[in-house]
């Protein structure tokens, strides 16, 4: 420590005590350590005893100098100990990576295989997020990311969104799947990952949805259905004749069709699995016409479904999902559903029945106190776009939440829309609504056909080990975990060989239904003779007349 001569005002000459240290980078550091005094309070030298005001000052410079000593020690310790224990681990030079670097690390590193630039962009979007929330509670670098802080941010996963919808345990899985991976990549080696403790929990009502498997009914309806789009047509005999992919499909080559052997050889996208497939005869129907067409040197037997799986990738699926539409979706026409439907009443003439009607549904108290907000705006004559500037939610949401409400009322005030296009086909037909869930489940696309043939098969009596061959699964679990879906006239066979003749009425064992012996019995007794009739009164009679 010592002392700085300055200028003071009127050139009065001060003195000002400053000291140095050396900082957790090893950088030595000079700071002012009090306000300059008068020279007239400084003794000759500072080895010297001075009077009462510049003692004290020495006292105060002295603690404060100190203070900055130990801070200093204690986090150059800290950071050099780090530092120089993952530097003796790694052989590589410690470097400590800032939180704002995650979205690009998880967007350029690498990858086991291709993904679709939507799933990027949630991924990305992800990782966006926990940095943003993460940011707002003062972190800086990568390493200020503990397992505590993990955990309040998967518990701030099960929080309702705006729209009072919660997620379900499988995507706060897969939220905290894509943050941990980013932190994998950022974290020197050595250092563990803090979401990898972290457990997510089930919570009620949250289950997985799996897509429903087609009977042959069904199947026949469905290809009716599709009829008009050859595309899809032709997909879907694919997906059921093969339980291949959408992808897989898709990207068929003409170099892995073997018709003259009747097989498909190909290696699957997602598993690299090698895959020998039988060609079913409407299948081959498909492939013969399209090697009638085929242009020379063309690779794919289904190039537009490529071409579109390539660049529009939805479009693909929109084609498979208004198959189904039009092959199951309830007529909107009917008679009695006109005649069942409510006549359309302004809004403001019934607002407290329906917030009355809303206030006793069953809702979380996040989404009632929005749509009980939305309700008397629309009542009060304010427009969509008011209301999203003030909620910050999509027109779909705000049309979402009235047309509940509608139902919740059993009114109706909104004007007639194009609800029951086939957009609104679509989803009534393919999407199924989560009780816990940000979005619907899928019922029927792509994967359903999948899901349909896995069950056909295994329904018809084929050994799992071979089927787990002809769809590239590598366990047995998968199989019947996610795509074995029976129905329960599916297993009518195998349960009437199973249960007992009483149960199943073989060799006349069942008891007979009473309607039915008694309708028999007054059918025998009309066709009696007026004789017969006298000798059967006589038996009832105990052999009286």
């Amino acid at each position: 420590m010592g002392l700085e001569v300055r200028h003071g005002r009127g050139g009065e000459l001060r003195k000002h005590w400053y000291g140095s240290y050396v900082d957790g980078n090893g950088k030595r550091r000079v700071i002012a350590l009090t306000e300059p005094l008068p020279v007239k309070h400084f003794p000759g030298s500072l080895k010297a005893t001075g009077d009462t005001v510049f003692e004290a000052s020495r006292v105060r410079a002295e603690q404060e100098l100190a203070g900055f000593q130990t801070e200093a020690r204690e986090k150059g310790r800290a950071d050099h100990l780090t530092a120089q224990l993952i530097e003796s681990k790694t052989g590589r030079k410690w470097k400590e990576t800032p939180l704002a670097a995650l979205p690009d690390i998880i967007t350029g590193g690498k990858k086991r295989r291709a993904r679709s630039q939507q799933h990027e962009t949630w991924k990305r979007g992800a990782v966006e997020k926990f940095t943003a929330w993460a940011s707002g509670r003062g972190l800086v670098t990568v390493l200020e990311v503990t397992p505590e802080v993990a955990q309040a941010y998967v518990a701030s996963l099960y929080e309702p969104d705006t729209e009072g919808r919660t997620r379900t345990a499988a995507s706060i899985r897969k939220h905290k799947a894509v943050i941990g991976r980013a932190l994998r990549q950022a974290l020197p080696n050595g250092v563990e990952n803090p979401f990898t403790g972290v457990d997510v929990e089930t919570t009620d009502g949250d289950r997985v949805y799996n897509r429903e498997p087609l009977n042959p009914g069904e199947i026949e309806t469905l290809l009716a259905a599709a009829a008009g789009d050859r595309t899809a047509f032709d997909l879907i005999v694919a997906g059921l004749s093969t339980g291949l992919r959408r992808g897989d499909v898709c990207r068929l080559r003409w170099a892995s069709v073997d018709l003259r052997g009747g097989a498909l050889k190909l290696t699957t996208s997602k598993t690299k699995a090698e895959l020998y497939l039988p060609v079913m005869p409407r299948f081959r129907e498909v492939l013969e016409a399209r090697l009638a067409e085929r242009v020379e040197g063309a690779a794919f037997v289904f190039p537009e479904a490529e071409r579109e799986l390539r660049t529009n990738p939805g479009g693909v699926s929109r084609r498979i999902k208004k198959a189904f539409a039009l092959a199951f979706a309830k007529p909107q026409d009917a008679p009695q559903a006109a005649q069942d439907a409510p006549e359309r009443v302004p809004l403001a003439r019934i607002l407290p029945q329906v917030l009355q009607a809303v206030q006793s549904a069953k809702m979380t108290e996040t989404k009632r106190a929005k749509m009980l907000d939305l309700l008397q705006r629309h009542a009060a004559g304010q427009s969509y776009r008011d209301m999203q500037k003030d909620w910050r939610i999509s027109r779909g949401s705000i049309s979402g939440l009235l047309h509940e409400a509608e139902q919740v009322a059993g009114v109706r005030f909104l004007p007639e829309t194009n609800g029951t296009g086939i957009n609104a086909a679509i989803r009534e037909v393919t999407r199924t609504r989560r009780a816990v869930g940000l979005k619907s489940a899928s019922r029927y696309d792509f994967h359903a056909l999948r899901t349909s043939f896995v069950t056909m098969a295994l329904n018809a009596g084929m050994k799992i080990e071979m089927l787990k061959a002809l769809t590239g699964h590598s366990l047995v679990e998968t199989v019947l975990r996610f795509y074995y879906k029976p129905k329960g006239t599916d297993a009518r066979a195998e349960l009437e060989a199973a249960l007992p003749d009483v149960l199943t009425g073989r060799n006349g064992a069942a008891p007979r239904q009473i309607g039915a012996g008694v309708a028999d019995l007054a059918a025998q007794l009309q066709s009696l003779s007026p004789a017969d009739r006298a000798a059967l009164q006589k038996l009832l009679n105990g052999g009286e007349k």
